[in-house]
């Protein structure tokens, strides 16, 4: 599918996007709908390309709030503090 979408200047998205930086919350970029497909596919494409498992090593500490995934945490028996 990427294929089929014509090349994007990313610079020059980046450069519309970071050029609201700083203004008003709600504050519109305006983007063809070409540069947003072509962002989702190659993003989407990046994203499958990495591995869907973290191998850590342990001693390993997790933060925020876990309360939802306690009982999986308490089950892989991590160190819970």
């Amino acid at each position: 599918m990427a294929s089929d979408l014509p090349e994007v200047d990313v610079d020059a998205v980046i450069e519309q996007l970071l050029s609201v930086r700083g203004a008003r919350p709600g504050r519109q970029v305006n983007l063809t709908e070409n540069e947003i497909r072509w962002l989702c596919v190659k993003s989407r494409d990046i994203f499958n390309q990495q591995p869907v498992l973290l191998e850590l090593e342990a001693p390993i500490k997790i933060c925020g709030k876990i309360f939802k995934i306690l009982p999986i945490v308490a089950a892989l028996n991590f160190e819970i503090r």
